[in-house]
């Protein structure tokens, strides 16, 4: 891979942006806007759901335009749930913009809070049932991931299962809970290039259902 094929896709999954450096304090959302979940949404979620967002800067921009999918979403976690039964997100995340490099947790409201208005996502995988396997094992993988402070992948490179980027982290997951098989079934190898990123695959209406979509 090309130096700036790899410099193109750090920009692409790093997470929300590192814009603030590059554009200022406009490239990031408005302080007086309050972007949250009500309460009746939260009490939809449960350990094992996606989370997608669109977030705010250069970075997410070029996301969103690059990929260019139904939804404009530009990184995505696993949510859980803390013994105080705290909601959180789960995700991996590059230190060029995070105090810490690879996967962590953020608490939901924040993981919403830093997303545009009217850009979450929220979807459940619907084959749990046929594998009699449950979206808390989601979580608890995460979890597991999480413990180990698995590194970001900069090399961007499905066959290192050492380093996750962002929607690697949740393919890995889901693969590890209902066969490996399902990370080549959500990321097909006769796919290439940044078709294999897209967010589009945790879309899919015949292995996910719609918990939240605050997109129009």
């Amino acid at each position: 891979m090309k130096i700036s094929e790899v410099l193109f896709l750090l920009i692409i999954f790093t997470g929300i942006t590192f814009g603030s450096g590059c554009s200022g304090p406009a490239s990031k959302r408005d302080s007086f806007i309050t972007y949250e979940l009500s309460e009746n949404e939260k009490e939809l979620l449960r350990p094992g759901d996606i989370i997608m967002r669109r977030g705010y800067g250069f970075v997410s921009n070029t996301i969103v335009k690059t990929l260019k999918e139904d939804y404009s979403v530009s990184h995505a976690g696993i949510i859980t749930k803390d013994k105080q039964g705290e909601l959180r997100v789960i995700h991996s995340v590059s230190q060029t913009i995070s105090d810490y490099d690879g996967v962590q947790d953020v608490q939901l409201n924040t993981f919403v809070q830093d997303s545009h208005p009217g850009s979450i996502i929220v979807m459940r995988f619907k084959p749990e049932r046929e594998h009699n396997q449950s979206a808390f094992e989601v979580s608890k993988r995460a979890e597991y991931y999480l413990d180990k402070k698995i590194p970001f992948d900069y090399s961007f490179s499905f066959e290192d299962s050492t380093r996750f980027f962002c929607t690697e982290f949740i393919g890995r997951v889901f693969a590890d809970i209902y066969g490996q098989q399902l990370f080549e079934q959500f990321f097909p190898s006769h796919i290439s290039g940044l078709d294999r990123l897209k967010f589009g695959v945790f879309l899919d209406p015949d292995l996910f259902e719609t918990v939240i979509n605050h997109h129009p």
